[in-house]
């Protein structure tokens, strides 16, 4: 199906890569071409820009595969209904920007083949020279007996999620460092009594690895928040510095991306802040649900992005997904903040909601004169929404499937009512 000389062009987008620590990748001058495109456009002038942004697991191959299905599916819905949306916003062509950053929490078997690279790997999301040490020994015994958890290995654990830099100061921490205690002990029994961990692709995550998945699923949260208040928030600032003040901007970030695009748009401390984004968009979001809270039940401490909310930094809508099939939420983020049979809130506060979830599975909570909830139908296509609203919309009818993944249905969003949520939120009075 082809459009090209018939509207706006879904096919064409900009990667732009950072690395881990935040620093634009940018050999092509590619923010230069952008700037340019938004200053002096070949064509009809850009009225919206969209930022994407991948979770993780994805190098640059799969991060260019991913916006192009998100891409096609939001060329497919316009052009079922441009006279709707052009009415909405006339004279709309977009511009398209995807995001990449490094994201891999657990080595890729098929290329990482020997010990060494491994350890090497491991070492590098780590990120401490010495986790070597400990690397060698725990690697090579998942090798020969990967149900087994030595107290040798406990310890090795231990050391290793020390040597990470990462925090243990629970709910309303920065995210990385907003997590309970770590215990490789309940952490193994909890994934080896997994009855789905037989799926995984070649014993991609051993269960004596599982604790160490766990602290380098911490380590790619903490890594999504600096690229997302370093790079990608100077990429918007330029973006918005070069193109008209009518120009809206979207953030849609997948998983981890949720936490690149809330940084995004809150920022660094200290940085002066930016023209308000007109939407963001979460899709299965990685960040915790008390993110957004002025307060969280039980803690009396504000939510990380509480800021984005006080500060009236999206001026249109912020839209969560969340679906039951999630398994990388529903379980793995769950393990992965706390094991602790504490984590129920105090009698008295909202008990339906837990102290350590994800966005992806219960929601953005603590804002409940700004919440709405909605449930997807599996053939819906319209959705009223209004500036100033968070919308949870309950999505297991579209995201859905998965049942032998490990991750379940955390990364199936291409469905047309998807694509409807993203062009409702950007397209909302």
């Amino acid at each position: 199906m082809s459009h090209a000389n018939d509207g706006p062009r879904f096919h064409d987008f900009t990667l732009v890569s950072f690395d881990r620590h935040g620093v634009l990748r940018d050999e092509g001058d590619l923010v230069a071409s952008l700037v340019e495109t938004l200053r002096r456009p070949s064509g009809p002038p850009v009225t919206d820009v969209f930022v994407f942004s991948h979770g993780w697991l994805n190098d640059r191959a799969q991060a260019t595969a991913t916006y192009r299905e998100w891409i096609r599916g939001m060329g497919e819905y316009y052009f079922a209904r441009r006279d709707e949306i052009q009415r909405r916003r006339p004279g709309f062509h977009p511009l398209l920007v995807g995001v990449h950053w490094p994201s891999a929490p657990w080595e890729d078997q098929r290329r990482l083949t020997t010990v060494e690279e491994r350890v090497a790997f491991y070492a590098d999301v780590i990120g401490h020279e010495a986790a070597t040490d400990d690397l060698r020994p725990l690697l090579e015994q998942a090798d020969r007996d990967p149900d087994t958890l030595s107290k040798e290995n406990e310890a090795r654990l231990h050391r290793l999620d020390e040597l990470s830099g990462l925090r243990h100061d629970r709910v309303g921490a920065p995210p990385g460092h907003d997590r309970a205690a770590f215990e490789a002990k309940r952490i193994f029994a909890r994934f080896r009594r997994a009855d789905w961990r037989r799926s995984l692709d070649s014993g991609l995550l051993r269960t004596l690895l599982a604790p160490l998945w766990v602290t380098s699923f911490w380590k790619m949260k903490n890594r999504a928040v600096k690229v997302g208040h370093g790079g990608v928030h100077g990429l918007l600032r330029t973006l918005r510095q070069a193109g008209d003040p009518d120009v809206r901007v979207h953030l849609i970030g997948h998983s981890f991306g949720g936490v690149v695009c809330a940084g995004a748009v809150q920022g660094p401390d200290g940085a002066s802040p930016l023209a308000p984004v007109h939407s963001l968009t979460l899709l299965q979001g990685a960040l915790s649900l008390w993110s957004f809270a002025p307060e969280i039940p039980d803690s009396h401490r504000t939510g990380y992005f509480h800021p984005v909310i006080e500060r009236g930094l999206v001026a249109g809508p912020v839209v969560a997904t969340q679906s039951s099939h999630d398994r990388a939420l529903g379980w793995f983020y769950k393990a992965a903040a706390t094991l602790s049979k504490a984590d129920h809130l105090a009698p008295g506060e909202d008990a339906r909601l837990p102290r350590y979830g994800a966005v992806g599975s219960h929601g953005v909570a603590g804002l409940p004169d700004r919440t709405v909830a909605l449930t997807a139908g599996a053939s819906q296509l319209r959705f009223r929404m209004e500036s100033g609203r968070c919308y949870n919309v309950e999505s297991s009818a579209l995201i859905d499937g998965g049942a032998l993944s490990p991750v379940g249905a955390h990364s199936n969003l291409s469905h047309p009512s998807v694509a409807a949520l993203v062009w409702e939120a950007a397209t909302s009075a």
